[in-house]
């Protein structure tokens, strides 16, 4: 399997110019290239918005908006699916920090709603139901989360709680449940991940190759459960700066089972990461 992660540089509110960038980053891709694109969280809208009044104006329908028509066009020039994080309007006009997957054709696959949210999520954002893994014609069996969906919840339960690793168990994983010799339990052989991280303040003394290294470590050991199981994990992080806050690229594709990050992107740079040859477990 072929795996891209679209790292770039949205800026806040402006849709348009943000989607015309992802096409120019991917505009050498063919069809062939690749089966499976990952672009960041809120990838078109950008992030930092102070409140629902603020957001409102850019949250989308699920089938029928802008991020949705941007990813039926791209599977379909790249015959590949798709991957993309967006603000969605919901039923009774709940707004949902999402993503949303559609195959090759076009069709919506599944879409994802955030379940852990940021404190930058708590001022509009409703928590989404839970984890979901399903099996998926052409790239198997897939779970999906988004950002702070692989943190601790509010960075207030233990951190042993693993809640999205322990997710990707039948029966989930209980707390402090042991995991090992758990595979036949595993529900996923492929995580999608689409990302907005911040930088840690506790990391400003580090170089930029440090905090990547540090990053990257820190996402593998937060999937401790499923370490040495048959899972890749794809990861889509966005770079650049909005309203102070910056972000940490750090795009990467982890194959869990060998414990081995495949390829990954620094934490400033705007490009496409096109890992091969990407394991493909069952």
């Amino acid at each position: 399997m072929n795996i891209a992660c679209l790292q770039f540089d949205p800026k806040l509110g402006d849709p348009l110019a943000n989607r015309s960038r992802a096409d120019a980053l991917l505009s050498a891709l063919e069809q062939g290239d690749v089966d499976l694109l990952v672009l960041p969280e809120m990838a078109f809208s950008g992030y930092c918005f102070k409140n629902r009044d603020e957001i409102a104006p850019f949250a989308e329908s699920a089938q029928h908006g802008i991020t949705a028509a941007w990813c039926r066009a791209t599977a379909r020039r790249l015959q590949c699916f798709v991957a993309c994080g967006f603000p969605e309007r919901g039923e009774i006009d709940f707004l949902y920090n999402s993503m949303i997957l559609v195959d090759p054709t076009g069709a919506t696959v599944h879409v994802h709603r955030k379940h852990l949210l940021y404190v930058t999520d708590e001022s509009w954002a409703t928590e989404g139901d839970g984890f979901a893994c399903l099996e998926v014609p052409g790239l198997g069996r897939c779970s999906f989360a988004i950002c702070m969906d692989l943190n601790p919840k509010q960075f207030k339960a233990p951190f042993e709680r693993y809640e999205f690793a322990s997710s990707l168990f039948d029966p989930p994983l209980k707390y402090l449940e042991a995991y090992h010799s758990q595979s036949h339990r595993l529900t996923a052989n492929l995580a999608i991940v689409c990302n907005n991280w911040l930088r840690s303040e506790a990391d400003k003394d580090l170089s930029d190759e440090q905090r990547t290294t540090q990053l990257l470590n820190y996402w593998a050991v937060r999937m401790k459960p499923v370490l040495g199981m048959p899972i890749v994990m794809a990861i889509a992080n966005r770079v650049g700066v909005e309203r102070g806050i910056r972000f940490a690229g750090a795009s990467c594709v982890i194959d869990l089972k060998h414990r081995q990050i495949l390829a990954n992107l620094n934490a400033v740079e705007e490009n496409v990461l096109l890992v091969h040859d990407v394991p493909e477990y069952r």
